[in-house]
């Protein structure tokens, strides 16, 4: 009878280092986030950090251009956000080019509560654009 309960307790021990490994993966997510032109590994260590910042979560060490010369997207690890946040599109007015954008934006995020995650979009040229901002449910 002590073997046989020797063997059970083994075998949860066995169960358990095979699900939390995974559990644990579930709990984050990788995505890629356009940071503007990086021209090298030095200027990725100063701009990712910073775009994983904006975006509440943390820089893997990857990144990669995607048009040569104008961007390039750094890799984050975020949380799971499925219950704890929320993305709304806030207008904060014209927005000229993506300089300006990093000016405004964060403004309007900070001014709503939330942080920006660097998305936003024109949607009425020389009028209205329109900044993506996340906020705590």
């Amino acid at each position: 009878m002590h073997t046989n309960r020797l063997i059970a307790l083994n075998l949860a021990a066995v169960l358990l280092c095979l699900v939390l490994p995974s559990a644990a993966r579930a709990q984050t997510r990788t995505i890629s986030v356009e940071a503007g032109p990086i021209w090298n590994q030095a200027d990725a260590q100063r701009k990712c950090p910073e775009v994983a910042k904006a975006n509440g979560g943390t820089w893997n060490g990857q990144w990669r251009t995607t048009v040569p010369g104008r961007m390039s997207v750094c890799e984050l690890r975020l949380p799971s956000s499925r219950d704890r946040y929320v993305v709304e599109v806030i207008e904060a007015g014209p927005i000229w080019s993506q300089s300006d954008a990093e000016k405004k934006c964060p403004e309007v995020a900070r001014a709503n509560g939330g942080t920006w995650n660097g998305q936003w979009r024109t949607t009425v040229p020389g009028k209205m654009s329109v900044c993506e901002v996340r906020l705590l449910r």
